[in-house]
């Protein structure tokens, strides 16, 4: 955290501060710096030794280290009038199969209502 007097010129991590500073409509104070990779940005005085930098060696930490995903846009097709409506494909959904636990629980459903379907009938 920057305390006392900064300076253009003062190095703060990835932060070299370029011009005085300049205060806001709540009194703290701000100071135009530039990031190693290039970026200007200003930096309020309190955080000018908590932030690293602009983010730039997350982004390129983030990059190295994981894959990116690629949206693939559809194709866009021009409008065309057409006389008759496209009717809405429906969707189809197919039976998920049971696992051999729920089939073993229908089993024993289907075992204990037989069961009581037996007592009620006297058989």
């Amino acid at each position: 955290m920057a305390t006392g007097n900064v300076s253009a010129g003062d190095v703060f991590n990835n932060w070299t501060v370029l011009s005085d500073n300049k205060r806001d409509e709540k009194g703290e104070q701000y100071f135009m710096c530039v990031c190693i990779c290039g970026t200007q940005r200003s930096v309020r005085k309190g955080n000018l030794g908590k932030t690293t930098g602009c983010g730039c060696i997350r982004k390129s930490y983030q990059a190295s280290n994981t894959p990116r995903k690629v949206k693939t846009q559809p194709a866009k097709v021009p409008n065309q009038k057409s006389a008759a409506p496209k009717k809405a494909t429906p969707i189809t959904y197919e039976k998920r199969t049971k696992s051999p636990r729920e089939k073993l629980e229908d089993k024993l459903e289907q075992h204990r209502l037989e069961r009581e379907l037996n007592e009620m009938c006297g058989i």
